[in-house]
């Protein structure tokens, strides 16, 4: 029945994630003139120990007598982000669900304990971020009585490219800092613009803000080819080919850095043993 959508319904960020015991219950949002929440248990329940998630109807008992017999038929997914490679991200589906006064709530207990979410390195800086989205809504018995509106996403135009508010300072330095970046551009579709640029900030972000300890060969991999199809579609970007070789020789720098620290490590942990063995001879020997 329903489609799921490409386009994200909504999407939020749990803190302090690794510390959290209890409950997470997001905020009310609205799409398609209806309601929802969600909420997380981080580190299961007492089903299991991995996290859950689910996708509830607010107050499905406090609506009007008329509309008692209320349901509504969706197909939704939850994206766990995973930071450090999108392509690692995972994705939790659900098809053509039915909510009803009876069972206002659809979601899954995944296979992601706390441990998994560290050692895949979903957490940055014990934040986890989850995306919402939810396809066409099939509704009976009435929509929600008091429904909140949907927040639009405000956009401005920067030298010809519509970003939002929250990318316009990185647009206006890329194109104050290197003038010829989009002169010669093939697309003029407005939609494929869009796309690239948004290619482009996000290869901006990495490159320049992310820690080079949380960088992967993946991750890199991935910005080279995202360059490659901004160079087809005549970006001119030879300024960031010459950061992502800077940034690709420091990371294998510190990676060498972190195989001798651990070879160190390694190295001191036989010497204690070592040295414990020995202690533990002389006191044998000092006893008989």
């Amino acid at each position: 029945m329903a489609n799921h959508t490409d386009e994200m319904t909504y999407s939020f960020e749990i803190d302090n994630f690794s510390q959290r015991n209890t409950i997470f219950t997001t905020p009310i949002f609205s799409t398609r003139s209806c309601n929802w929440f969600v909420y997380v248990y981080p580190k299961g329940d007492t089903i299991s120990k991995n996290m859950s998630l689910w996708l509830k109807v607010p107050d499905p008992l406090l609506r009007p007598f008329s509309i008692l017999c209320w349901s509504r038929q969706t197909s939704f997914r939850f994206v766990v982000v995973n930071p450090s490679d999108v392509n690692s991200s995972r994705s939790f589906k659900s098809i053509d669900s039915i909510s009803y006064k009876g069972q206002p709530t659809w979601g899954f207990i995944t296979d992601l304990s706390l441990s998994k979410l560290q050692e895949g390195k979903f957490l940055v800086n014990d934040k986890l971020k989850i995306e919402v989205y939810i396809g066409g809504i099939a509704v009976h018995g009435g929509l929600d009585p008091h429904v909140l509106p949907e927040k639009k996403k405000e956009t401005v135009c920067v030298n010809g490219f519509q970003v939002l508010d929250s990318q316009v300072k990185s647009a206006k330095w890329i194109f104050e800092t290197y003038p010829e970046t989009a002169l010669y551009i093939q697309p003029q579709d407005p939609q494929l613009k869009t796309a690239y640029m948004n290619i482009l900030l996000r290869i901006l972000e990495k490159l320049y803000n992310s820690p080079l300890e949380k960088l992967t060969e993946s991750e890199l991999s991935n910005v080279s080819k995202g360059l490659l199809d901004l160079t087809q579609a005549g970006f001119k970007l030879e300024w960031l080919r010459e950061k992502l070789e800077k940034v690709s020789v420091e990371r294998k720098k510190l990676s060498g850095y972190e195989a001798q620290a651990k070879e160190l490590e390694k190295q001191l942990k036989s010497l204690e043993l070592m040295m414990c063995n020995l202690k533990a001879e002389i006191k044998l020997k000092a006893e008989s």
